[in-house]
């Protein structure tokens, strides 16, 4: 018996152990559930008028536990307030913070009024982030297959003898991408000859801001290395894909605010931008600042008035990369010689690559190796911006050759702080260094240095002074220093004085002094002054000017002889909508010599060609089919007209960038549908693009349906134009004595009207007129069903 009960006592007591085991292990697990059926039970709602900082938020339900207020997540997220780091409270599925968990806010409960007011300091605020550069890039619209001839020529008759020159630039484009020929045509003593300059396909990616050319082209610069025209293949970045992309790190300004504030920005004491910001903290990036050295000044003024002021000195650099952006150029081909001598003209092969990272806002690196043949380069370079001492450079590089092994060192530095600036930098090179660029019987130069020192005022003028020194091997050494100062003489004009001593060899002083006024005389003549004199001789030369319409017409330009010049010039330029024109003559020392000029280009697009002036820049060919001498607007500016078949070209467009194109709506007639009056573009680089405006002719009309028995059409009715090869036909309602206004119609239609669930068709003629509301009578619908 006592066996068998203290057996029975020892099993009780495991299942007791075990069951309390589980109800832990469940109530660990299940915490919020047990806090939310608390707080359901105890936490008491209340409605409060809130007031944050003195401002009226509105009427939230607060709860109130054991003396403490708790606000709900949404309300403190609606409000920018940051949620404490604290274990919520939740009631019916939402959590609630304790305000006396927000360390710094204090708040005041009024029962008699039910008001809460909280007095919030700014670093409980949730941060607002401000970009004072406003990048607008768009996506670019495709091009369209097509292409562009530029012509130029000119002669010239001196002397019993006539020269001309010719110049052809021949550019083709699509989604492809663009390929370019130039070629120069020269007849000079009756010995004619065509050289071509260059040949190059292009493919730009703007997106990831590369360029791709294969053909003629310049090799990447660095910080030593020489730059050549080659022929070949190039892989580098181009940051001008992206326009207003900025390269270099630019400071950012941060401050506080307690209540809604507006925040002025102000860089070297120029307004740069002006933004509203709510309660919290802030932070500007990206500020609008150029190089050099100044101070940013944020002026915050909140809605009572109070002001706050805070300066940040910056220093900039365009020559130092944001951190993680690169910046290269990877070239492989052959060096070009004797360009524009010789068309085909190839020599060394050649192997360059450039790369530039930034490794921090403050440093970037650069490595620089060239390859060609029996030489080879390789260097290091690198920029460091210090607050203190500006912005540091330097560069080491060596190069083997037939010469030998050599070396190169460089270092320069430079700060700019407001009106001054300073700046020096010197490079040292052995005698086998051998470089891209420097001929391979040349001799490195031995030292170059240069020191700059500038002043400016907008009072006192500016004043320059310039040293140099270049030790050669084989030539002598040259030394110089040079000042100038320059200011504008009120509103007369801008006076310059010069003064050049040079050191080595004779040394000799050279003085020079100028004078220049422009007078303004009409819309587009002005008369120029320019007075200069110098130990050996003085000058006046005074020319008058006008300057061609920008839409086409007449300019000239007149130079009479004054002073120890007796150099005369006359020029008269037209301007038109296909090219121009300028014919010059001249008369100095007893020759008379003369000169003429045309030129103009040729566009083919969207199945048309146009006579146009040279084409710089990207064009599209707006089309607005069958609307002849509609105007056509850039940027808000009357461009040109379209022709007889509705089309027109419109050159100077910006690459890259949007461009806003519209058509004048007074110039279509009131029959016709517009979508819309205005597109926007976004061309490449001297590639063109169509745009279509969807424009066309509504041939709709006005008619009266009656049917058989008379009666008129009943008003809601909905006719419809029956097409077969249309899944959906439009559908038109009818008004008032069964009138209806239809579009879309052809020279012959059935119509078919519905209402009320019965119908009926009719035939309808339409015939050609110059009525843009035509009313074509009355017509009956017959065979209603059902």
């Amino acid at each position: 018996m006592y066996q068998t009960w203290t057996f029975g006592h020892r099993v009780n007591t495991r299942i007791f152990l075990n069951t309390l085991l589980l109800l832990l292990i469940m109530l660990m697990f299940t915490p919020s559930t047990s806090l939310a059926e608390d707080a359901t039970l105890t936490a008491e709602e209340v409605f409060l008028d809130v007031l944050i900082n003195e401002q009226r938020k509105g009427t939230v339900i607060i709860l109130r536990k054991d003396d403490r207020l708790f606000v709900g997540a949404r309300d403190l997220q609606l409000w920018r307030l940051r949620l404490p780091n604290t274990n919520p409270l939740t009631f019916y599925g939402e959590d609630y913070y304790a305000l006396d968990a927000l360390a710094g806010l204090t708040f005041k409960f009024d029962p008699s009024t039910q008001m809460l007011a909280l007095q919030v300091p700014p670093r409980l605020f949730e941060a607002t982030f401000l970009n004072a550069q406003e990048i607008n890039f768009s996506a670019l619209s495709p091009p369209s297959p097509g292409g562009f001839i530029n012509y130029r020529v000119s002669a010239n008759h001196a002397k019993g003898l006539t020269n001309s020159t010719g110049m052809l630039d021949l550019v083709g484009f699509g989604g492809w991408g663009s390929a370019q020929t130039r070629i120069l045509g020269l007849d000079l003593n009756k010995q004619a000859r065509a050289i071509r300059l260059e040949s190059t396909w292009t493919r730009d990616e703007p997106m990831q801001l590369t360029r791709l050319r294969f053909g003629d082209t310049i090799s990447g610069a660095s910080s030593w290395g020489g730059v050549v025209r080659f022929g070949g293949i190039q892989w580098a970045t181009d940051f001008s894909l992206q326009p207003g992309f900025v390269t270099f790190p630019l400071p950012g300004i941060s401050g506080e605010a307690a209540l809604p504030s507006t925040v002025e920005l102000y860089v070297d004491n120029l307004l740069r931008m002006r933004r509203e910001v709510p309660s919290g903290p802030f932070s500007i990036q990206d500020l609008p600042v150029i190089n050099g050295q100044g101070d940013a000044i944020l002026v915050v003024r909140d809605i009572m008035g109070n002001e706050q002021v805070i300066t940040q000195p910056f220093i900039t650099s365009s020559r130092v990369l944001k951190q993680g952006l690169q910046d290269y150029s990877y070239e492989l081909g052959f060096v070009r010689r004797n360009f524009g001598v010789d068309s085909n003209n190839y020599g060394r092969p050649m192997a360059v690559g450039t790369h530039r990272l930034g490794f921090t806002k403050h440093f970037t690196g650069e490595i620089h190796g060239e390859l060609l043949g029996n030489q080879q380069s390789v260097g290091l370079g690198g920029v460091l911006l210090s607050p203190v001492a500006g912005v540091l450079a330097g560069s080491l590089a060596m190069s083997h050759s037939k010469k030998g092994i050599g070396g190169l060192l460089g270092l320069g530095f430079q700060r700019q702080s407001g009106s001054f600036s300073i700046g020096a930098n010197t490079q040292l090179a052995s005698q086998n260094f051998a470089k891209l660029g420097l001929q391979p019987e040349k001799i490195a130069p031995r030292h170059i240095s240069q020191m700059i020192v500038k002043m400016a005022s907008s009072v006192n003028g500016a004043f320059a002074l310039n040293y140099t020194q270049q030790v050669f091997r084989e030539l002598e050494e040259h030394r110089s220093i040079s000042g100038t100062y320059a200011r504008k003489v009120g509103s007369l004009g801008n006076l310059r004085a010069s003064v050049t001593r040079y050191l080595n060899g004779e040394a000799k002083t050279i003085l020079g002094l100028n004078f220049s006024m422009n007078l303004e005389l009409g819309n587009r003549t002005n008369a120029n002054i320019n007075m200069s004199a110098n130990k050996s001789h003085k000058n006046v030369n005074l020319q008058l000017n006008q300057r061609m319409p920008a839409r086409g017409g007449f300019g000239y330009r007149l130079v009479p002889g004054l002073g120890d010049s007796d150099r005369r010039e006359a020029e008269v330029s037209l301007q038109n909508g296909v090219g121009n024109y300028s014919l010059a003559a001249a008369q100095s020392q007893g020759q008379t010599a003369f000169r003429g000029s045309a030129s103009g280009g040729v566009a083919f697009l969207g199945g048309s060609s146009f006579f146009s002036r040279s084409i710089t820049d990207s064009f599209a060919v707006v089309q607005v089919p069958g609307y002849p001498n509609v105007g056509i607007y850039a940027e808000n500016q009357l461009s040109t007209h379209t022709n007889a078949k509705g089309n027109a070209l419109l050159t100077s467009l910006r690459p890259y960038q949007k461009n806003s194109v519209r058509i004048e709506q007074s110039d279509i007639p009131l029959d016709a549908q517009i979508d819309t009056l205005q597109l926007d573009a976004v061309p490449y680089f001297r590639s063109g693009l169509v745009l279509k405006f969807p424009v066309k002719r509504s041939r709709g009309a006005l008619l009266s349906v009656v049917l058989d028995n008379g009666e008129p059409l009943p008003v809601g009715a909905q006719v419809e134009i029956i097409n077969e090869n249309i899944l959906e036909n439009e559908l038109f309602p009818t008004g008032m004595r069964g009138e209806v206004y239809l579009t879309g119609l052809a020279m012959n239609n059935r119509l078919r009207a519905i209402w009320r669930e019965q119908s009926c068709e009719f035939a309808l003629p339409f015939p050609e007129t110059t009525d843009p509301l035509p009313h074509l009578g009355t017509y009956i619908c017959v065979g209603v069903e059902p």
